[in-house]
């Protein structure tokens, strides 16, 4: 039959392993990713870099692929991520709560635990937030990644003392009760246009996590830092709640699995990059502004009070709740 046909019996082997490669292909599930961090940023991104690569690595044998199709503010505007999964024009996001807590306003509680991830998966909050999730955002709250590295101010200007009277400050909704707490304006920007903002004076520095100044080049027009640090960064890892359903419990426990690797891993190296993100400020000319005594006390004092006293507002129902898991007593 094969010889009438003029393939041959070896073609016909290669014609069906060809056949078979494409039913393959077309069986396998690819994910379409977003995140609000540049694929050129080297603190931050590998993280995301290495879980789609073990995601894929894991997922070959179950039909699952993770593809970035959004990184960065110039693929997709980050406070339209949340919109973007929440429909389905992206499957999956790492997204800090600040991008998408218009749709969910709890999600900007989470800069204020001091509860490690672990145990928040056992002592009740994923609990809380995932049915929250899937009902405001038709997500899959997965988890999330990079607690434990504080944020700061980085100013153009020095400050005297805990006041940032008569300073404009870029940052999004994790900052601006503190920023007016202490006497500040915020200006909201995307982080791509924070460069030309502080190079032209629009504002007088902006809020960042102490990881990942270098990406954006803020480096070269920051001079100061102030320390203490506060509250904690996060990025929350979002599935699209009728894509998660369609997955198979194997391609489900891909995704769970190397989610929880992260988490586990991320603190292992976390002083080691603190301390090296520190020293490349200095090198860059950087400079700490420490805060000591009675003005260190009234400035982590105001981060709390200021911090909690937004997630009450925005939320005064699951406020209570996620404060009593999330913070340590």
């Amino acid at each position: 039959m094969f010889a009438k046909s003029g393939i041959g019996i070896a073609g016909a082997v290669i014609l069906g392993a060809q056949l078979a490669g494409t039913a393959a292909a077309a069986d396998t599930v690819t994910l379409k990713a977003g995140t609000f961090l540049p694929s050129v940023d080297r603190i931050w991104y590998p993280h995301i870099r290495t879980w789609i690569k073990r995601a894929n690595e894991a997922g070959a044998a179950h039909g699952l692929q993770v593809k970035m199709v959004a990184a960065g503010f110039k693929a997709m505007n980050p406070f339209q991520m949340g919109n973007a999964v929440k429909s389905g024009v992206l499957d999956l996001v790492h997204l800090s709560g600040t991008f998408y807590n218009k749709l969910l306003p709890i999600a900007d509680a989470q800069k204020m635990s001091t509860v490690p991830v672990q145990q928040q998966r056992t002592n009740g909050t994923f609990a809380l937030l995932r049915p929250l999730h899937a009902e405001k955002m038709n997500v899959h709250y997965l988890g999330r990644w990079g607690d434990g590295v504080n944020f700061h101010f980085y100013l153009t200007k020095p400050i005297q003392g805990a006041s940032l009277k008569g300073f404009k400050i870029r940052g999004t909704s994790v900052y601006q009760s503190f920023i007016e707490a202490l006497g500040g304006v915020m200006i909201t920007t995307p982080p791509s246009q924070a460069y030309a903002g502080l190079e032209r004076g629009v504002f007088d520095g902006l809020g960042w996590p102490l990881w990942g100044i270098h990406a954006w080049g803020w480096q070269k027009v920051l001079k100061y830092r102030v320390e203490p640090g506060f509250f904690t960064a996060e990025v929350s890892v979002l599935v699209n709640l009728d894509t998660w359903k369609k997955l198979t419990p194997a391609q489900q426990k891909v995704l769970n699995d190397v989610q929880i690797r992260l988490e586990n891993e991320f603190g292992t190296k976390r002083e080691e990059t603190n301390k090296s993100q520190r020293a490349l400020q200095a090198r860059d000319g950087v400079k700490a502004i420490v805060l000591e005594g009675a003005e260190r006390k009234k400035f982590l004092e105001t981060a709390t009070r200021a911090g909690w006293a937004d997630v009450m507002k925005k939320d005064p129902v699951n406020g209570p709740k996620i404060r009593k898991l999330t913070e340590l007593k």
